[in-house]
């Protein structure tokens, strides 16, 4: 957003139900949170820290120069505010927190779906697209792109630089599988002749979507990034607010053209249909990849479930096989001695009648001591031996 741009949201964006002037008690050079004070006060607490920053260059600039990420060569933007260990502004690459600014001048952290669907979307691309998938690269290109897309400092300097949440390297930057990339190989210069990601996604914040779409969806595409997907997590600023996925394809004129809504979206880049599931507006949406060899939506939860159906199914075959391996042994256990312990005390075909019932439904827990009662007393081999289901009435 440019100055004029910024001082428009803020005039317009008037809370009515605050009071017409901001309290005088407060510091403006502090950045409030929600519920510190009110959206009167903090819009012009941060239109004064602008306005000081603008004023004081060399000042605000030494200041910038404590911060122990602090890189000389960014363009930072008198907009946003830097703490030794946050910051609000989207585009600097840093391993410190960022947090989020509003329109109202508030700063709050990120929303607390953010972070769990950003992990579990670079699991999913991964498990697509092997170790190509990044993390808040850093992308560095000529400020006439960032100019190009109405993307500008307070200052009124073009944004040279950015960071989505993920990217989509080109097959040639592959690595292993357990390789890890250094800073320098987060780091896409556009500007060198660096190759241009093959898709690009971010997670939008639901007080920030509009800015985040705006900007980026002019820039992407005037890049030549094949595809690029936002997703807004839901849940804010209302629990029941559903998660959204939008998908834009690069078209030969140079324009992203949006796929019109749908259950799934088929990437080219990822070769295979994409989607955001939610069941429930009270769910974590989840972002998942159909895997037509498998035949079903994988994402690491589904994974997980899959994996778990597979170990209890081998484990009841398993049991399944070890309870007919005890069956056949009982069952020679019964067999064998009823044909060796009792050749003259019952008729072969009598015997064979028994086997065949046995075979059928199982021998006698106790059919050992039942053969050797026989034995004993051949005379009662009939209710001793009998053949369940079958009268046997009468020799």
């Amino acid at each position: 957003m440019n100055a004029v741009g910024l001082r428009k949201s803020i005039r317009s964006a008037a809370d009515e139900r605050a009071p017409a002037r901001p309290d005088p008690a407060w510091d403006w050079q502090v950045a409030p949170r929600h519920g510190d004070t009110d959206a009167v006060t903090a819009r012009a607490a941060w239109a004064k820290r602008i306005a000081w920053r603008l004023a004081h260059p060399e000042a605000w600039r030494a200041e910038l120069a404590q911060l122990a990420y602090f890189d000389p060569a960014y363009t930072y933007d008198e907009g946003h505010e830097y703490w030794w260990d946050r910051t609000t502004d989207p585009h600097l690459s840093t391993d410190i927190r960022h947090w989020i600014l509003d329109e109202d001048g508030f700063v709050s952290l990120q929303p607390y779906r953010h972070a769990p669907l950003l992990l579990a979307m670079n699991f999913v691309l991964r498990a697509m697209l092997g170790n190509r998938v990044e993390r808040e690269a850093e992308v560095h290109f000529d400020s006439d792109f960032g100019g190009r897309a109405g993307m500008y400092t307070e200052k009124g300097h073009p944004v040279s630089q950015v960071e989505p949440d993920l990217v989509v390297l080109p097959r040639e930057l592959l690595l292993l599988e357990d390789a890890e990339r250094n800073r320098e190989g987060r780091t896409m210069r556009l500007d060198r002749g660096h190759p241009i990601p093959e898709l690009v996604l971010e997670i939008l914040s639901p007080i920030t979507r509009t800015k985040d779409v705006r900007g980026k969806l002019h820039l992407y595409a005037d890049l030549g990034i094949a595809e690029y997907l936002t997703c807004d997590p839901g849940g804010e600023p209302e629990p029941d607010v559903p998660a959204e996925l939008q998908f834009f394809r690069l078209q030969p004129d140079g324009h992203y053209r949006q796929d019109e809504d749908a259950p799934a979206y088929f990437s080219t880049v990822c070769d295979t249909h994409v989607r955001l599931w939610q069941p429930d507006t009270g769910c974590p949406p989840r972002f998942q990849w159909w895997d037509a060899g498998q035949g079903r939506w994988r994402d690491q939860a589904a994974d997980a479930e899959y994996e778990r159906e597979r170990y209890n199914r081998e484990r009841e075959a398993e049991r399944e096989r070890h309870n007919r391996e005890l069956r056949a042994i009982r069952l020679e256990v019964a067999v064998d001695p009823l044909h060796k312990l009792l050749p003259d005390r019952v008729a072969p075909a009598d015997r064979d009648r028994i086997e065949e019932a046995w075979r059928r439904d199982g021998p006698p827990a106790d059919a050992v001591d039942r053969i050797l009662a026989v034995r004993q007393s051949p005379a009662e081999w009939r209710s001793l031996l009998r053949i369940p289901n079958e009268d046997q009435t009468g020799e």
